[in-house]
């Protein structure tokens, strides 16, 4: 950005730009190797059996063919 000393305000957009793209860069950059090693997948796999000892096994269980019976029934 040596080129910036006539206008500052050409040089604040510049580096702002510069700024957007580098921060642009280093998000497709996360998410490509995310995406690219399968790690949500091992993450869930991992957090997975916690979810299942905290939360859903401590909820009250119903049966669900029971709570939508007669719903579509015409009277």
């Amino acid at each position: 950005m040596r080129g910036c000393r006539k206008k500052k305000s050409r040089c604040l957009i510049w580096r702002i730009l510069w700024t957007v793209v580098k921060a642009a860069l280093i998000a497709y950059a996360a998410l490509f190797t995310v995406f690219y090693f399968n790690l949500d997948t091992k993450l869930f796999y991992r957090i997975m059996p916690i979810l299942n000892k905290y939360h859903y096994d401590v909820m009250p269980h119903k049966d669900f063919a029971e709570s939508i019976r007669g719903q579509n029934d015409q009277a």
